[in-house]
């Protein structure tokens, strides 16, 4: 074979080999980039998303993300947002979340009305969010101190120790100030050991910047002390509530729903 012939068939050879290890470099790369980016929806820059105001395209931008920053529900379609309205303020830079653009979230449905009650009235027993969907129920004073309590009017009595009044929606936790803070653990008051970081120096969140103290509040590290839960609530339901209060200590808790509800 002449030597022209093989020194073009070694050229085309090298030639073959470098555009193959490109294409397996450029391919690792864009796995590698897969993995550690994901693409967002974020809210654009110079935009504010106002609540239950309709969502625009020009709102929003999808940016690539360190995987280990996506927050749990984030959107990644744009067209999966537009149209729809947040349930509250979603600042430029901020992620959007599929929790906030629920149809109808937590707005009251036709018979029922929000009404607010200050935390003396209910007894946490669970960890809860706003958005949860909870049962509330009372659970009854001794029986010495029911034998002088009429029967009750608007629920039954069928059990000794408790009872479950309804289920029902979490639509708000706010502190005494009434500014919405998202969460509340169980313990209504922290320990000894935190009692000045709340009061003086605020909780852990006080060193971020508001974007992400809401989503640390919302993920139940509140800046706050809650101190007031909303609920949606039918006429029936309020009065039901009210009157167990003169039969016990009134109790909620959140319900974990099947997936796909």
């Amino acid at each position: 074979m002449k030597k022209q012939t093989l020194l073009v068939i070694g050229i085309v050879s090298f030639i073959l080999a470098s555009i193959c290890f490109f294409a397996a470099t450029r391919y690792v790369h864009v796995l590698a980039e897969e993995q550690l980016f994901t693409p967002i929806v974020k809210v654009a820059q110079g935009k504010k998303i106002e609540p239950f105001e309709p969502i625009t395209r020009a709102d929003l931008v999808l940016e690539k993300v360190a995987a280990t920053e996506v927050m749990p529900g984030s959107l990644q379609s744009i067209d999966h947002v537009v149209g729809k309205r947040s349930t509250q303020p979603i600042y430029p830079g901020e992620q959007v979340i599929e929790q906030k653009l629920l149809d109808g979230h937590l707005l009251p449905d036709q018979g029922k009305a929000r009404y607010e009650f200050p935390l003396t009235w209910m007894i946490p027993i669970t960890e809860l969010r706003k958005g949860d969907f909870v049962k509330v129920w009372v659970r009854y004073k001794p029986s010495q101190e029911l034998e002088l309590l009429p029967p009750p009017t608007y629920f039954q009595k069928s059990n000794p120790a408790a009872e479950l009044l309804f289920e029902s929606q979490l639509v708000t936790v706010k502190d005494s100030n009434g500014i919405e803070i998202y969460t509340l653990q169980p313990q209504i008051l922290p320990n000894a050991t935190e009692m000045d970081d709340v009061f003086f120096n605020r909780t852990k969140t006080g060193q971020f910047v508001d974007g992400e103290r809401r989503y640390h509040d919302y993920r139940a590290q509140p800046s706050s002390v809650p101190a007031y839960i909303g609920l949606n609530l039918t006429d029936q339901q309020y009065l039901r509530l009210t009157e167990a209060m003169h039969y016990g200590a009134l109790q909620i808790g959140h319900i974990l729903l099947k997936e796909g509800e």
